[in-house]
This record gives structure tokens, C-alpha cells and sequence, in this order.
């Protein structure tokens, strides 16, 4: 119980993540969103309609990035899944994201030199797109961390279910086919995205570009909470 309860805090933790990322993209790097692809492709779309406040080639750019970041993740990871509910090269996934984290802070000085933007809407999104295999190789109530219009659905579905349920007679066999935890764990996942969007767009309205430092600590707490409890537990069981 203490593991899956460690592994849905982590799934939470990289949903704020990811809506403070969304935010940072959006209101600094040229109204493109580095999480959220659908959005892209909706800029890009609008883009294509002549419609000149948006850039097809900022998010193009996001969304190249974003199935990189995917792409080598998969690779990293492999076929297999994990034989416990952690492994080392998920662990090294987050080391990585922490890192390119760092780095986007410290290239962020130098925002208005336009190859500098570029590639930090590459990083971001690289970054989000990694952190999406990550997700889905967890296979936690279907969170993604980045993509949660589906999130939402399952939230609808689940409770449409509920009530189909309970207006029958067989209420007992209701109550135990209800997946209550996971659509609690949904809706928080929802709800903790969108916070991590109303805290980024506070502070970056005072001092740009500062979320990023709210990222970076984030991820260091889930960095403690992986070699704390996974690694920290795994060491035990072998030195026994």
C-alpha cells in the first residue's frame, strides 16, 4: 500500500509539473504549449488558416521535440516492463528531466536571442515528451500527466457507470465493480494540473520565467521520493 501510495503521489507531482511547463511555453516562448500537444496542433491548424498571432513553426517545433522526447524514452525503456513498481532507468529519466530543467533555467537569461528561444522550446517539450512514456509506463488509472482530455473522460465514464449502477437493484455488486480510488486519483490529477497552471501564470506575470524554480524543486521531491522509497527499500531487500 505504502508503494502504489509513493507512485500516485509521484504521478501527481509530474501532472503540476506539467501544468506549470504549459504555462512557461505559452506566456514566454511565443504562445506555444510544451505539455500539451493537442494544443499545438490546434495552433499549427490555425496557423495554416492564415491566422497570424499564432507561429506554425514555434509549434511545430514543440511538437517535433515533444515526439523525440517519446521516442527515445521508449527506446531508453525498453519492451519490458518493470519487475517491481520502480525501475533504475525510470529513475534516470527523472535525473534527466531534472537536468534539462536546470539547464533551461540558466539558458533562460538569454531569451531574446531567437536561436535561444528555439531551443528552449526544444528542451521543454523534449523534456514533457519523456516524461509522458514515463507516465504511461507507470500505467496509473490511465494519467498520462500531459494529455488529459482522456483523464477527463474516464472520469465521466466512471461516474455515468456509478450512478447506471445504482439505479439497478444489484447494489452490492455496484459498490465492489466501483473504481473509486482511481477516479479520485483522476480528478486530482486534473485538478493539481490545472493549480500548477493559476500558480505559474501568478508568478510569471510578476517575475518571468521564474516557475521554472518551482519545476525544478518539484522534481527534486520526487527525486527524494523515488531513491527514498524505491532504491532505499530495493537495498534493503537485497542486503537481507
Amino acid at each position: 500500500m505504502k508503494t502504489n501510495f509513493y507512485r500516485n503521489l509521484i504521478i501527481i507531482l509530474l501532472c503540476l509539473v506539467a501544468g506549470i511547463v504549459d504555462v512557461i511555453g505559452y506566456l514566454n516562448l511565443g504562445r506555444v504549449f510544451t505539455a500539451n500537444m493537442t494544443g499545438n496542433i490546434i495552433i499549427m491548424g490555425m496557423a495554416i488558416g492564415n491566422l497570424h498571432t499564432v507561429s506554425f513553426l514555434r509549434s511545430g517545433v514543440a511538437f517535433a521535440g515533444f515526439i523525440a522526447g517519446n521516442a527515445i524514452a521508449r527506446l531508453f525503456l525498453g519492451s519490458r516492463k518493470p519487475d517491481g513498481p520502480w525501475s533504475s532507468r525510470l529513475t534516470i529519466l527523472v535525473v534527466i528531466q531534472l537536468i534539462f530543467f536546470l539547464i533551461f533555467a540558466l539558458l533562460a537569461r538569454d531569451l531574446l536571442i531567437p536561436a535561444v528561444e528555439y531551443s528552449l522550446i526544444v528542451l521543454l517539450s523534449f523534456t514533457m515528451g519523456m516524461q509522458t512514456t514515463m507516465a504511461r509506463r507507470l500505467g496509473i488509472a490511465g494519467i498520462s500527466t500531459t494529455v488529459l482530455t482522456n483523464n477527463m473522460a474516464s472520469i465521466v465514464e466512471d461516474v455515468t457507470a456509478r450512478l447506471r449502477q445504482l439505479a439497478r437493484r444489484d447494489g452490492t455488486a455496484a459498490r465492489e465493480s466501483w473504481p473509486a480510488a482511481e477516479t479520485l486519483l483522476r480528478v486530482l490529477a486534473i485538478l493539481v494540473y490545472g493549480g500548477g497552471a493559476v500558480i505559474a501564470t501568478v508568478v510569471e506575470q510578476r517575475i518571468p520565467l521564474i516557475a521554472i524554480w518551482i519545476v525544478i524543486v518539484t522534481m527534486l521531491i520526487v527525486l527524494g521520493i523515488v531513491l527514498a522509497v524505491f532504491h532505499h527499500k530495493k537495498q534493503l531487500c537485497e542486503s537481507k
